[in-house]
């Protein structure tokens, strides 16, 4: 009985893993593309903001269970920019539409971003464009966090 109710156990917390991971991947990756996209803005995304950017998420509690899915995200998002911006920019607003209806991920997504914006020191004009964009999407002001556009 007792090896039943072991077994069970295990199974209840891999299932619980498993959905904490489904239930976070949409911020995870609406953090991730945010980011990106605001660091290609300005035509270069640079070591420090992806290195700000992978920071970010693995300090976050919710999401450093992600482990190196982080990394293919990050790298699968920089791949896509790369490639072709407009490509890349449809793809990651899609990623950042799915958690917008979310306020508190979009909140949480929206600083990180910000965040990523600010890791080389400054925003640049065309960042600040797309932190613009990206705020009025969440329903978010800049000015609310100490940011004059």
């Amino acid at each position: 009985m007792f090896g039943i109710k072991k077994l069970f156990g295990k199974q209840v917390g891999n299932a619980q893993a498993e959905m904490k991971k489904v239930v976070n991947r949409d911020l995870m990756q609406a953090i991730v593309g945010g980011g990106l996209l605001v660091a290609a803005a300005d035509g270069e995304i640079e070591a420090s903001e992806v290195s700000k950017l992978d920071e970010l998420i693995r300090s976050n509690p919710n999401l450093t269970h992600f482990g190196s899915e982080i990394t293919e995200t990050i790298n699968r998002f920089t791949g896509q920019l790369n490639a072709n911006f407009q490509v890349g920019r449809v793809q990651i607003k899609r990623e950042l539409a799915d958690i917008k209806n979310a306020p508190a991920d979009a909140e949480e997504a929206f600083v990180n971003i910000l965040a990523v914006a600010q890791a080389d020191g400054q925003i640049e004009p065309a960042e600040l464009v797309v932190l613009k964009e990206i705020g009025m999407h969440f329903g978010l002001r800049l000015a609310d966090y100490g940011i004059e556009a």
